[in-house]
């Protein structure tokens, strides 16, 4: 996994990510496993109909978690476009099979659907994106349940249109649903100014929201099953009395039962009027959060999955991308530019 962001403010896009490649395999843990499939004695549980539970292997994948197996440094997650003002973010897997991430950038800036035309949509690039990988997934991996996790950022400026755009694909596989999906997420429409985060931020959305999504759905629930707890207390003590009254159930759809029902109302967070920075405070800022994302790792239980250098790209309507931080391949006191362009 990786840690990436795009700051889209209202006369540029700032893009960052740390440079630390984690591969990682889907493994299962032994005693989930015999928990899942297996009753006390060792033996298969059944279900319903006297079935095994266990049927097929899918359903062992299925347990399986993702933990890391082996780490790859200064590797390069940035990606520009060129010529056209826009660049990818990437998180998840390095490669699809024998496809690294750079050869797959590289084969699509190459490709026609990429070159036909000198205008373009940031929505329109983002489509052509998302079906260039996926036709990338079938060709190497038939079978849909072996496709790895990749999330792309896509940030950049449509022709002619001064108004940044943000577009997330995301593409895996679905245990839930036994299907390969790819999907595209609008995250900051033409006029709207944000920070989109990718990978893994939990402690940087923690710092800048003040919750991450994991502590604000649990919140969420423990907060519903509190009121559902005490509705049932209620009901048995107006039912012990002899009064005939039935509490209505909670309608948890209703925004009035929603803890968070303002965003994350009530928790406090770094507030930034993102849209008004300056370029150099955007870039500070980026650099802030990714190197927040990997200092906390270096404190946690678990193997890092988030470090290395930080890299940090700049794209505007009127120059496109170019490099911010300092690209380079070093040999002893000797360094070599990586990238010999700028738009």
């Amino acid at each position: 996994m990786t840690t990436t962001v795009s700051l889209a403010a209202r006369d540029f896009i700032v893009v960052g990510c740390d440079s630390l490649a984690t591969f990682s395999k889907p493994l299962v843990d032994p005693e989930k496993l015999q928990a899942t499939f297996f009753d006390s004695t060792g033996v298969l549980k059944l279900d319903a109909d006297g079935k095994p539970l266990l049927q097929n292997a899918s359903q062992m994948w299925q347990t399986a978690d993702n933990f890391p197996v082996n780490q790859l440094p200064s590797v390069t997650k940035i990606f520009d476009l060129l010529p056209k003002k826009a660049a990818v973010l990437f998180a998840g897997a390095a490669r699809i099979k024998d496809l690294t991430v750079k050869n797959l950038v590289e084969s699509f800036k190459e490709s026609s659907d990429f070159q036909e035309s000198s205008t373009y949509t940031m929505a329109s690039l983002a489509g052509k994106l998302k079906d260039f990988i996926v036709n990338a997934y079938e060709s190497q991996f038939p079978n849909a349940w072996e496709r790895p996790l990749i999330e792309i950022i896509l940030s950049g400026y449509s022709t002619g249109e001064r108004f940044p755009e943000v577009f997330r694909i995301t593409c895996n596989f679905n245990w839930q649903t036994n299907a390969f999906n790819a999907e595209i997420t609008e995250e900051v429409k033409p006029g709207n100014y944000d920070i989109i985060f990718g990978g893994q931020y939990d402690v940087i959305q923690r710092v800048v929201n003040g919750i991450d999504i994991a502590s604000w759905a649990s919140l969420k629930e423990r907060c519903l099953e509190i009121l559902r707890n005490y509705r049932s207390e209620v009901q048995n003590e107006i039912t012990k009395s002899g009064i005939k009254f039935a509490i209505p159930n909670l309608d948890e759809s209703e925004a009035r039962f929603d803890l968070f029902d303002r965003n994350f109302g009530g928790v406090s967070g770094i507030f930034s009027d993102v849209g008004s920075l300056s370029e150099q405070a955007g870039i500070d800022f980026v650099t802030f959060l990714v190197e927040t994302m990997i200092k906390s790792q270096e404190f946690s239980s678990s193997i890092p999955t988030v470090g290395g250098d930080i890299h940090v790209g700049l794209i505007t309507a009127s120059q496109g991308f170019h490099w911010i931080s300092k690209e380079e391949y070093k040999f002893e006191d000797y360094t070599t530019p990586k990238f010999n362009h700028h738009a």
